[in-house]
C-alpha cells in the first residue's frame, strides 16, 4: 500500500477557479448495481426526488472504487468500503452554498464580496468549482466486518468541531488516525484525492482533482438531470 504523506493544503476558491471545467463525457452509473462490494447508504436525503435511494458517480469513479473496495478486502477480509454520497444536482449544491453564505454574512457583516465566497467555500464548495455536481466527488468511510463504522474521530459532515475533521488532525486518537490513513492511502492508490479539510471526501477528475494534479483543466463539470 501507498506511504506517500500530503501536507498540500486545501485549495482555495481562487485558485480552483483558475482551472477550466473539462468534460469527456463519461456517463453517470448507479454505484450499488457496478460494485456488489460497496455499501452505497446515503446519509442525506436530499437526492431523493431526483434519484431516490441511488447513488451515482461517472465510470471511472465507479470502477476505481471497486479496486479500492477488492484491496480493503484483501488486507481487512470483511471489511468495506461505505459510499454516503456521490453526484449532487447543481440546484442542490447552490442552496447549500447560498444559505452558508447568508449565514456568514449575518455573522460576520464586515465580510463582503470574493472574501464572503471564498470564506463560505471553506464550508460549502462554490457551485461553479464544487466536485458533487460533476459526479467525481465522493464522501465514503470504511465499516469493519460487523457492519459497523471505523472510528474516525467524527461522523461524516459533524462539522461540530472543524479542526478535527481535517485528515492530519492531532485531536483525535492514534487508532482514529490509523483508520484515516488507511482510507486514504486505498483512495490515493487508486488515484483519488483528498479533500484534507474533510477526511472523508475524495475525488477523481473534478476540478479539485486537477489542481492536486496539477492538470491544467478538470475532466468533468457539472451534470444538470432532471428532476423527477
Amino acid at each position: 500500500m501507498s506511504k506517500k504523506i500530503i501536507f498540500q493544503p486545501a485549495p482555495g476558491y481562487q485558485e480552483l477557479l483558475s482551472i477550466p471545467a473539462g468534460e469527456n463525457h463519461e456517463a453517470l452509473v448507479d454505484l450499488g448495481t457496478f460494485c456488489s462490494n460497496i455499501l452505497c447508504q446515503y446519509n442525506k436525503r436530499d437526492m431523493l426526488t431526483i434519484v431516490g435511494n441511488k447513488i451515482f458517480v461517472r465510470l471511472s469513479v465507479a470502477e476505481r472504487l471497486f479496486l479500492a473496495a477488492c484491496r480493503l478486502e484483501a488486507l481487512r477480509p470483511g471489511y468495506q468500503l461505505k459510499i454516503v454520497y456521490g453526484y449532487r444536482h447543481p440546484n442542490i449544491q447552490k442552496k447549500y452554498f447560498q444559505a452558508k453564505k447568508a449565514e456568514l454574512h449575518r455573522n460576520f457583516p464586515m465580510i463582503s464580496g470574493v472574501d464572503l465566497i471564498e470564506l463560505t467555500h471553506s464550508f460549502v464548495a462554490e457551485p461553479s468549482v464544487a466536485g458533487h455536481p460533476t459526479g467525481g466527488a465522493i464522501d465514503l468511510t470504511i465499516i469493519n466486518n460487523q457492519g459497523q463504522d471505523l472510528k474516525m474521530g467524527t461522523e461524516i459532515a459533524d462539522y461540530s468541531d472543524p479542526e478535527k475533521i481535517r485528515t492530519f488532525c492531532k485531536k483525535i486518537s492514534k487508532r482514529q488516525a490509523a483508520n484515516r490513513r488507511l482510507l486514504l492511502d486505498l483512495m490515493l492508490d487508486q488515484g483519488f484525492a483528498p479533500f484534507l479539510g474533510e477526511w472523508w471526501h475524495f475525488s477523481y477528475g473534478d476540478i479539485e482533482w486537477a489542481f492536486f494534479n496539477s492538470q491544467k483543466n478538470s475532466l468533468y463539470s457539472r451534470v444538470n438531470l432532471k428532476i423527477k
